[in-house]
């Protein structure tokens, strides 16, 4: 991969024994491809041998990779060239109006210090916020890994008894894109004082350990988007960067045992063996070609006319995912009508709304049941009922959590809580399964200012348990119209007599479907949790990717196959108009999804 760096920065000589591919401006403008733009913060002290290695790992693909050096403005290092600095390093000011495909952010020999007390540490953090909202993938290297997840997660490290000092070996804990074609086990150059155990990740769902040890604590996490690499080792150090770091402390009178698994024999007097080398550039490979050339995101152009936009449970699931939901919304102008399910989990071994109400029915119906039974089974009776009333308020705990955290306690004692009485003392499954999306509707509605329109009054059931579309048609156009600003409850209607019929889980998928084939939209949109439909399923293959577009009929083959990716029953009113279809994450709003059309 050539990199375009200053004419000056490094000697030809030095960059021909490197084998370091560069190319001027001038050759570079004339190719037919665009460069990778990357940022290297360098908090090392010897700078010019960071950058070197650096510079060698991220030579050895076949992509132009434009460089900016970083230097930090509020410290100057004293084994540096003020001058040469100066000359080719550019500050925060300089980038900050910048955007990056990725950024490296280099470890420094500050590793004992609090963070508070480092010179640069204001400097640093707003680094790290520019990195999240301006750079695709950013790489955190031993200490700047520490630190960063100090700042995004508050996650702690710890002061080893002995410096972690040599070349470990380390097992794969997880398949990634990061490390493809890694070996079950690998090495890993590593030299601090400090680690980060790997209990400590057990409450981030959204970060994933790669490869640890007891010894050393973890060697490498990433987010799940690889937008945040944290790399605790040293692939991109020389031969003798561990022999010269041991010689140093050493020589300043420091208790250090020579570096394990690193000399012939463990043995100072003996040659250095060398077998970190092709972990590290299939590492550094991997991380440009998998994680910043390959995913760099794109938008698609909008889609003009009015819109129904259906959010799953998952986009709903508490306060701040309402937040997301109501930016997504008012991003455009003709997010008109919301479908919304019950919330979804918030955390790994968290469970769903409708299922917890599934089973709140499940338990009202036992509590009948119980009733009729002899005096001898009353005990029972009141263990079910204190089961009972501790769910009711778990879930109505869950909803007015979600309530205060917007600032509507008012709007809950005024209209929602006692939903729960009815909840308490119903026998109708449907309608106490129905009470998860009818709650998140009323609250969205409310956080959004628009009408709030019964489910009920929208789709009707006929005698059969059938959706009677031509009643339903005219029930939508008559509530909604064309012009109303309206969220409605998605997975459940009502029969002849009013009765609450809900169906099958996922059922908001055909709500959603009803109201856009009844106002004949342009677009449906499915938000949910997923870039789009994968080609397998992405919490099993690290290389499953997004299919950009597919037809009614392909959408059909993949859900006949087991894919549950959206309601078979749903596809067809809005085939019917050819309405698109578009699958689309909430978390990631950016990203183009899947569309769907004939």
């Amino acid at each position: 991969m050539p990199l375009i760096i200053p004419r000056d920065l490094i000697v030809e000589e030095v960059l021909q024994r490197e084998n370091i591919f560069t190319m001027r401006d001038s050759s570079a403008i004339k190719q037919d491809i665009r460069p990778l733009s990357i940022a290297i913060v360098n908090l090392m002290p010897k700078k010019e041998e960071t950058e070197l290695q650096l510079l060698r790992m991220l030579s050895n693909t076949a992509l132009q990779i434009n460089i900016d050096l970083v230097r930090m403005e509020s410290y100057d290092p004293n084994n540096s060239d003020t001058k040469r600095l100066k000359s080719f390093y550019k500050t925060y000011d300089d980038i900050k109006n910048n955007k990056y495909d990725a950024m490296i952010i280099t470890g420094a020999p500050i590793e004992t210090l609090a963070y508070e007390k480092i010179k640069y540490w204001d400097e640093l953090k707003t680094i790290f916020e520019f990195a999240k909202k301006n750079v695709y993938s950013t790489m955190f290297i031993c200490w700047s890994a520490q630190a960063a997840l100090y700042h995004y997660y508050k996650i702690e490290h710890k002061l080893s008894d002995e410096k972690i000092f040599g070349v470990f070996e380390f097992d794969k804990l997880k398949e990634n894109k990061i490390v493809k074609g890694f070996d079950d086990s690998f090495l890993v150059p590593t030299s601090r004082h400090t680690y980060v155990d790997v209990e400590d990740f057990e409450d981030f769902s959204d970060l994933e350990v790669l490869a640890a040890r007891p010894d050393t604590g973890v060697s490498l996490v990433t987010t799940k988007d690889n937008r945040f690499v944290f790399n605790f080792g040293h692939w991109e150090y020389d031969k003798d960067t561990l022999h010269n770091e041991y010689i140093r402390d050493l020589s300043q009178g420091k208790k250090i045992s020579p570096p394990i698994n690193y000399y012939e024999d463990n043995d100072p007097k003996k040659d250095i063996k060398i077998r970190w080398r092709s972990a590290g550039n299939l590492f550094f490979s991997n991380w440009l070609n998998y994680c910043v050339y390959q995913e760099t995101p794109f938008a698609i152009d909008s889609i003009e006319g009015k819109s129904v936009s259906k959010f799953g449970g998952s986009s709903l699931k508490d306060a701040g995912q309402f937040a997301k939901v109501k930016k997504i919304i008012f991003s455009k102008e003709d997010r008109d009508v919301i479908v919304v399910s019950a919330p979804g989990r918030r955390f790994k071994k968290d469970t769903k709304i409708t299922d917890e109400l599934i089973s709140l029915s499940d338990k009202n119906l036992r509590i009948e049941e119980v009733r009729e039974i002899i005096k001898s089974l009353e005990e029972e009776l009141e263990v079910q009922n204190l089961t009972r009333d501790k769910q009711v308020e778990k879930i109505k705990n869950r909803f007015l959590s979600i309530a205060e955290d917007l600032g509507l306690e008012e709007f809950w004692n005024d209209e929602l809580k006692f939903v729960f009485d009815e909840i308490k003392d119903s026998r109708d499954k449907d309608f106490i399964v129905s009470r998860g999306e009818y709650l998140n509707a009323k609250l969205l509605a409310k956080y959004l200012n628009y009408d709030f329109i019964d489910a009920k009054d929208l789709i009707i059931f006929d005698e059969r348990g059938q959706v009677d579309i031509e009643k339903s048609k005219r029930a939508i156009q008559s509530h909604i119209g064309e012009n109303k600003k309206a969220v409605v409850p998605g997975f459940y209607g009502s029969d002849k007599e009013g009765k609450i019929v809900t169906f099958t889980r996922g059922g908001s998928d055909y709500t959603g479907s009803l109201i856009a084939y009844a106002l004949d939209s342009k677009v449906y949109e499915n938000w949910t949790d997923v870039n789009g439909i994968m080609t397998s399923d992405p919490n099993r293959d690290p290389d499953a990717k997004t299919i950009d577009k597919l037809s009614y009929t392909e959408l059909k083959e993949i859900i006949g196959e087991g894919a549950q990716v959206y309601q078979e029953d749903a596809i067809s009113p809005v085939a019917k108009k050819n309405i698109t279809i578009k699958i689309l994450n909430t978390n990631n709003p950016e990203n183009h999804g899947t569309i769907i059309k004939d």
